[in-house]
C-alpha cells in the first residue's frame, strides 16, 4: 500500500512539474498554473489544457492589417 501511495505522489508531482515547464515555455503565469497543477485530480485537466494552449508570444508579434 505504501508503494502505491508513493507512486501516486510521484506522478502527482511530476504532472505539477510539467505544468510549471509548459507554462514557462508558453509564456503563461507560472505560479498560477503550478498551483493549479498541485490540486489533486484537477492537475491532469490543467496539464492537458496547457498542452493545447498556443504560446502567447505568437499573438504579441502579429503585424497589424
Amino acid at each position: 500500500m505504501m508503494q502505491l501511495i508513493t507512486l501516486l505522489l510521484f506522478i502527482h508531482f511530476a504532472i505539477a512539474l510539467q505544468c510549471y515547464k509548459y507554462a514557462q515555455i508558453k509564456g503563461y503565469p507560472v505560479i498560477t498554473f503550478t498551483v493549479l497543477g498541485l490540486v489533486p485530480y484537477f492537475n491532469v485537466v490543467v496539464w492537458v489544457y496547457l498542452l493545447f494552449l498556443p504560446p502567447l508570444e505568437s499573438y504579441q508579434h502579429k503585424q497589424p492589417l
